[in-house]
């Protein structure tokens, strides 16, 4: 059984980017150890082959499948730099194209090893620099491999000469591999280097006429091995032209490869290559593991020569970077943040991007003020210090140009960059960093929010332009506003929002004081309420702490009043990670981008103002004060999404707002003391585009509603005309939704506002009218109770209806034409008062007349004219009439249906009350089968208590007892009735005309005791709000004394 080592014992790193070359490590080993066992936080990706050599306790790691070049083999170095601390250098051991020239020759199965020269230190990465007017220009520098290899290299280099290497006995180890051995790779053939592989995956379709003559080698089995120059890139050299300049313009270069660039600098190293191809077309991976395993041959043989107690003596690599890294400059303004927790996926990110892959050199996070955008940067700062120690890292506040300014001086004193009193320290840095002296470096750029500092003016530069410009340096930027995010980095944005909730958890949990009282559901409460905002969970605990108040304490407070959310939010408090004198409050960090808004986009700024009026969440664009033109509300509406306080839902026209910036802009009006100007205005605008009652506009009123009624409710003294106007619009469309109770608080409202009216004007009038028909509905959404025919008003509004419609109808008369529409529209509404109030016969006489009128007057299909001739159709029924109804509900029912789609609302209302004269006229088949339909119409378009969907339901349910289905009728009873008790009051008409309905199927039932019980209940009720004579109580009297006979 293999032995397992401790980890710390292992003093040589030996990495290799294939799995062919990771197999001929193996080979290699003296004696093969256990795999690594797991730790408790061990983050380590890499697979290890654990074992020794020459007595050297060596870690063999392999890049992943799939993963080649110097960004991957920079990973896999530091990740095992870590896992391994005690390990003192590496091996970079494998395979690379060689480059054949006059002054090396090289072939296949040769090896290539890193040694310095006097241009560079044994590695060069080719691929690194920049392009200027005069060519190409590499940048940076990497570092030479460690003394104690070189040494070793020297020895193995001696032996060679003393005929004493055992390179060829190490080879022979591999023999066992058929794959491995040197009979394998076939023929050793060079083409001329202008001569491009032809086809295939063989170079059997090449001229052999092509093929460079060189002179044969004294043995084909003698390893031979060339020292020098290394050329790594992030690229596959595959042409020999390109490969014979690079080589040129680099004085002369032994081999090509891809990973060796990314380890130099990060993990003190020596690179071995064997050479399977010449870097060019003709490609042949026949060479490879023969390549490899010479590598990994040669490599053994540098161990070999090394005593394990000199590699005692000598520094760890850990220990090596360490030194190397006090090179390296770090200005940072914060100390590293302890509390910081999450953010992995977005660190995550900007590690890969910016450190691994390089994919890119500049970075913008972009999100809303207090999101955490300066703290994602400065914790990825200090995770580039402690993973890439050589890079400096520069801090830049963007705030202004004098904050930018004061951070270029201190980094001028920081590197001991010459100046006189003329210089500019900003053009100091921006030269300095841009050169090759400077190093790998990570600059910040915090806070770019204000673009006339970031960008500049014609007049002025911006802080872009006294930018470095290196390869060798990245840059991230942090900034609110999605616009200049892009204009830095174009599509490399990240973009921070909330913290998820277990991170906001954690977050809260490290910020609170031990003493703070809270628990699960408390604290996930306060993070709701929270919104998951870094900002505000700091805030919130700082609270918490110098309070020592607990967390439900804290909620209710939150909670109360719209006043105490605004002082918690407001309330300023000490953070270290934050720069000194900026907002730290929620309600006061977005005030400074608010007025940035205000100076350079004025629609945006108008847009803003009004979004403080009205709901934070389901905003419709379509009821937002409109811009001169599409192109102008379209930048405005960018302009506020771009700093992140609107985001849009989708593909659609709906934004959102957060709801902690929605409190911010209230606080900002309230700081202008302009707010009662704003709400007027807002007012205004609403009011003049807010949709009439038509059925085709209920999707634009219910998506307008929940903004109208918060700025209705905090009305502060608008104009008269533009708010009655509102109220009533809003009024009406409520009664339309079955929210009766709301209708008549503001048809109430616009009434109460054109009082002071004269008594015949036509908008008093209009809204005397519409809440004379709201107080005929009134009470149909507090509490349920049973629908007996129709809708019923409680008994002393209904009174007040009748009253002021007689008032109505009496001054219409004396000043309107008999055909003019308010007037029979109010005689309309009296006839419906009338009917409530059980004055019939009043009630026929007035719709007969005004169906009259209106056929003179009306087509056949227009919609007054069948409302006329429905209402007189329901007044015929509750007067007994029934063939006059059911002759008037058909020809309605007709029409309705040729014209009005199946949901309306008119044709259900219609169908229902002709499935009433229907079961009147003993037609009971027919009166289910259409109350059936309308029913199932209505269970999928109205909400289960609306009034309109419950009546049509009692109705059928009275029609199942007719047609024998009493079992069917008390089930749907009993449902009416119990929505009615949860929505309705006590004493409603509605509820107590459907309990009677009940108490008639328990009695046709056979359950005599339910019905007794009920209608003693009913008429108890009706006996303290209805006149003696009322036909109701006089029924509902009626019913209990035949139910009482019954159980007799």
């Amino acid at each position: 059984m293999p032995r397992q080592l401790p980890r710390n014992e292992y003093t040589v790193g030996w990495v290799c980017a294939l799995p062919v070359e990771f197999a001929a490590a193996q080979e290699m080993l003296d004696e093969e150890h256990a795999d690594l066992q797991h730790e408790p936080g061990d983050n380590d990706e890499n697979m290890y082959a654990l074992g020794s050599i020459g007595g050297h306790n060596v870690a063999i790691g392999c890049l992943p499948a799939g993963y080649i070049g110097t960004n991957s083999a920079a990973a896999v170095a530091m990740q095992m730099r870590a896992t391994f601390k005690r390990i003192r250098f590496s091996l970079m051991v494998g395979i690379g194209g060689g480059v054949p020239s006059t002054e090396a020759d090289v072939r296949l199965g040769d090896v290539v090893v890193s040694q310095p020269d006097k241009t560079f230190n044994g590695v060069v990465q080719y691929d690194s620099g920049k392009t200027t007017p005069s060519g190409f220009g590499r940048t940076g520098a990497l570092n030479a491999p460690p003394r104690t290899l070189l040494g070793a290299v020297a020895k193995v280099r001696a032996n060679e000469l003393r005929s004493r290497s055992k390179v060829s006995e190490h080879i022979a180890k591999l023999d066992r591999i058929p794959k491995f051995q040197r009979s394998k790779a076939g023929p050793d053939v060079l083409f001329e280097a202008a001569y491009d592989h032809e086809r295939g995956q063989t170079c059997d379709g090449c001229l052999e006429s092509r093929q460079e003559s060189r002179p044969p080698r004294d043995s084909e089995e003698e390893v031979v091995v060339h020292y020098g120059t290394i050329a790594s890139g992030n690229q596959v050299m595959k042409s020999a032209a390109q490969r014979d300049k690079v080589s040129e313009d680099l004085g002369g270069v032994l081999c090509f490869e891809m990973e060796a660039a990314g380890l130099m600098n990060s993990f003190p190293c020596l690179v071995v290559r064997g050479i399977c191809d010449y870097a060019d077309s003709h490609k042949n991976k026949r060479w490879q593991p023969y390549a490899a395993g010479v590598a990994a041959a040669y490599a053994r043989e540098v161990l070999s020569v090394i005593p394990p107690a000199d590699v005692a003596k000598t520094r760890t690599a850990e220990d090596a970077m360490q030194t190397a890294s006090r090179r390296a400059i770090y200005s940072i303004p914060f100390l590293k943040n302890r509390s910081f927790v999450g953010r992995k996926a977005e660190l995550d990110m900007l590690k890969q991007k910016l450190m691994v892959d390089r994919t890119c050199r500049k970075m913008s996070i972009v999100g809303l003020g207090g999101t955490g955008k300066t703290q994602v940067a400065l914790q990825f700062a200090y995770a580039v210090k402690k993973a890439w120690p050589e890079f400096s890292i520069f801090w830049m506040p963007a705030v202004s140009m004098e904050s930018f300014e004061q951070a270029c001086g201190d980094i001028v004193t920081a590197l001991h960059i010459r100046q006189t009193a003329d210089d500019d320290v900003k053009e100091l840095v921006k030269r300095h960093l841009s050169t090759a002296r400077a190093g790998k470096w990570l600059l910040v750029v915090d806070n770019a929010d204000d673009r006339d500092v970031v960008i500049g003016s014609r007049q002025t530069k911006g802080v872009v332009d006294y930018l470095p410009q290196s390869e060798e340096g990245v840059v991230l930027f942090t900034t609110r506003v999605r616009e200049l995010a892009v204009s830095l980095t174009r599509g490399d944005v990240l973009k921070l929002g909330p913290m998820d909730r277990p991170d906001a958890v954690h977050f809260l949990e490290a910020s609170l004081a031990n003493d703070v009282v809270r628990n699960e559901a408390t604290t996930n409460e306060l993070l709701d309420e929270l919104a998951y905002l870094p900002l505000a969970i700091v805030q919130a605990a700082a609270y918490l702490n110098i309070n020592e108040m607990s967390v439900a304490r804290y909620l209710q407070l939150l909670r109360s009043t719209e006043q105490s959310l605004v002082d918690l939010m407001s309330r300023e408090f000490r953070d270290e990670t934050r720069y000194e004198g900026s907002a730290n409050a929620v309600a006061t960090t977005w005030v400074v981008s608010f007025s940035q808004i205000r100076t350079r986009d004025a629609v945006a700024a108008e847009l803003l103002l009004f979004l403080s009026c009205i709901e934070w969440k389901a905003i419709p664009r379509s009821i937002l004060p409109a811009a001169k033109s599409e192109v102008r509300m379209d930048e405005a509406i960018n302009t506020l999404c771009g700093y992140s306080f609107l985001t849009k839902r989708g593909e659609e026209d709906w934004y959102d707002m957060h709801r902690l910036v929605h409190l911010a802009t209230r606080v900002w009006v309230m700081q202008q003391n302009n707010a009662r100007e704003v709400t007027q205005k807002g007012i205004r605008h609403i009011a003049g585009i807010f949709p009439s009652d038509d059925y085709a506009n209920q999707a634009v009123w219910r998506a307008y509603l929940p903004h109208t009624l918060r700025i209705l409710e905090e009305r502060r003294g608008s104009d008269i005309a533009e708010l009655s106007k509102l109220c009533l619009l809003v009024g009406r469309c409520l009664q339309v939704d079955g929210r009766i109770r709301e209708a008549v608080k503001w048809l109430e409202e616009s009434c109460q506002q054109r009082e002071a009216l004269d008594k015949n004007d036509s908008d008093r009038l209009l809204s005397q009218h519409e809440l004379a028909r709201a107080y005929e509905a009134n009470g149909q959404v507090k509490e349920a109770v049973k629908l007996l025919e129709g809708v019923v008003a409680i008994e002393a509004e209904v009174k007040e209806a009748v009253k002021l419609l007689e008032g109505v109808v009496a001054i219409e008369a004396e000043v309107l034409a008999e055909d003019y529409p308010d007037r029979l529209m109010s005689q309309q509404e009296l006839a419906g008062a009338y009917q409530v109030d059980g004055q019939i016969r009043k009630a026929v006489g007035l719709l007969k007349h005004v169906v009259v009128i209106r056929a003179t007057v009306l087509a056949e299909d227009h919609p007054h004219r069948l409302m006329s001739q429905h209402n007189l159709a329901g007044a015929y029924l509750d007067n007994g009439q029934v063939k006059e109804a059911l002759e008037l509900l058909e020809g309605v029912v007709a029409i309705r249906t040729e014209v009005l789609a199946e949901d309306h609302p008119d044709r259900l209302a219609s169908q229902h009350e002709l499935a009433r004269a229907y079961r009147a006229n003993g037609q009971i088949k027919e009166a289910v089968k259409l109350l059936e339909r309308v029913a199932a119409i209505e269970a999928e378009v109205l909400a289960e208590d609306h009034p309109n969907r419950l009546a049509s339901q009692q109705v059928l349910a009275q029609a199942y007892q007719a047609d024998g289905r009493t079992k069917e009728a008390v089930k749907l009873l009993e449902g009416i009735v119990a929505i009615r008790a949860k929505v309705l009051a006590e004493d409603h008409p509605s509820r107590l005309a459907s309990q009677h309905a009940l108490a008639i199927v328990y009695q046709a039932n056979g359950q005599i005791k339910e019905a007794v019980k009920l209608l003693e209940g009913v008429v108890a009720i009706e006996a303290e709000v209805l006149a003696e004579d009322h036909p109701s109580r006089l029924a509902s009297q009626h019913a209990l004394a035949m139910a009482r006979e019954a159980s007799k």
